[in-house]
């Protein structure tokens, strides 16, 4: 693959990071109408917080590699947001479906998680050293935000075992 193909590849990968992550905040909005838990509340109002930084670093990415932020939207994030409403909606009971809204959140790090570090790998290879470390810095973020996410679950299941 050719240098230019990677470069369009990288822009393309940031605007769909900066279509999840405008998804992922009107979910997160959703979902902390439904949260009864004031620890999934927090932590949940933590990665908003998290969310809308990335949001800034990508658009900043975005300019540097001559990209627009207007692109396609993230069609991964898409179908993670349809799979949130369906858990919230089919939980009968406040705590199964603050464990749903864990469960749903985890997926989207995990999502985060991976885009990020592939393009930290992109723009390594394309010799933009800032914007990988800046992705790897994004990248390690989410996971410590995922750990976090374990943590209450695993405290969740035992209060209720």
């Amino acid at each position: 693959m050719s240098k230019q193909a990677y470069e369009k590849w990288y822009v393309e990968g940031l605007q769909a990071l900066k279509s999840a992550s405008q998804q992922g905040h009107e979910a997160a909005g959703d979902t902390l109408k439904v949260v009864k838990s004031a620890e999934v509340k927090t932590i949940v109002q933590e990665g908003t917080a998290m969310a809308e930084r990335h949001a800034q670093t990508i658009d900043e990415l975005l300019r540097k590699a001559g990209g627009s932020a207007q692109g396609k939207p993230d069609k991964i994030m898409e179908g993670i947001r349809a799979g949130t409403r369906h858990v919230i909606e089919a939980a009968n009971d406040d705590e199964v479906r603050d464990a749903g809204v864990i469960a749903s959140e985890q997926i989207a790090l995990h999502y985060y998680v991976a885009a990020y570090g592939t393009l930290a790998a992109t723009a390594k290879h394309l010799g933009k050293e800032e914007d990988a470390r800046m992705l790897k810095e994004m990248t390690d973020e989410r996971k410590r935000q995922d750990e976090k996410f374990t943590h209450l679950a695993k405290e969740i299941a035992d209060r209720a075992a």
